[in-house]
């Protein structure tokens, strides 16, 4: 079975769909193993210094090892393996990696509110919190200068639209998803499909939405960027991301 890997941005929603994918018993996400802080291993974190280089002067080499069966996933009994791969991680990946391997699957999850993506980030900053289980706090509220946030906003829909037009010109298979797409009723199924994968059970995450869910509670000042957005055309980015379930 061909191997798979998620692309997108920092706070797009891959984490969420990794664990989605990872409640399935015949497939398993390795998560962010290119950190450019470390080895994320599915949680397992690798820091050293040696090892960083190691994976960095053969990007090529440590992932193709890493999207076979790995140390104690045959026990396990997944048979898709993938990995989740970051605008920001190493190049070659984006340049070499995926071009000469038409076989991988690929899923780019996409936020369309950019305005809630640029706002994870900065609680993320304060908390030092990436994921939050349910049944945590309420996420700080933040400080931010509109002309900040939506300088922001405009580098992340700009990479969007030049990661989406990249994959539009590779031959590999490709699914694309939104933020609110993940909570979709037919996703699940559609994932599965994807993957080659018997369609089991309802796919559940431990994981929540950690930032208020009307965009514009999350500022501690929210008049000039609630103005700033409205007025430039961009109003809906301010209310509930998600529908009430």
């Amino acid at each position: 079975m061909d191997p798979f890997l998620i692309l997108g941005q920092p706070r797009s929603g891959t984490t969420y769909l990794q664990t989605l994918i990872n409640a399935h018993p015949d497939a398993h996400c390795r998560g962010e193993l290119f950190d450019p802080w470390q080895i994320d291993d599915d949680g397992e974190k690798t820091q050293g210094l040696d090892a960083v280089i190691a994976r960095d002067a053969d990007p090529a080499g440590f992932l193709d090892a890493r999207l076979k069966a790995p140390r104690g996933l045959l026990r396990r009994g997944a048979r898709c393996i993938g990995a989740k791969v970051l605008f920001q991680h190493h190049p070659a990946l984006f340049a070499r990696y995926i071009p000469d391997r038409p076989g991988l699957r690929l899923i780019h999850v996409r936020r369309e509110n950019k305005l809630a993506q640029f706002a994870s980030m900065q609680q993320v900053a304060k908390t030092g919190q990436w994921t939050a289980p349910a049944g945590g706090g309420a996420a700080p509220k933040i400080d931010a200068a509109p002309f900040w946030a939506a300088s922001e906003c405009n580098r992340m829909e700009n990479e969007d639209f030049l990661l989406d037009a990249w994959l539009a010109t590779l031959p590999n298979p490709v699914l694309r998803v939104t933020y609110r797409g993940l909570f979709a009723r037919d996703f699940e199924t559609r994932l599965q499909d994807f993957l080659g994968l018997t369609v089991s059970g309802p796919l559940t995450s431990s994981l929540k939405k950690q930032g208020q869910n009307t965009i514009l509670d999350r500022f501690a000042s929210p008049g000039p960027i609630e103005r700033y957005f409205r007025e430039t055309g961009r109003a809906d980015w301010l209310g509930p991301e998600l529908a009430a379930s």
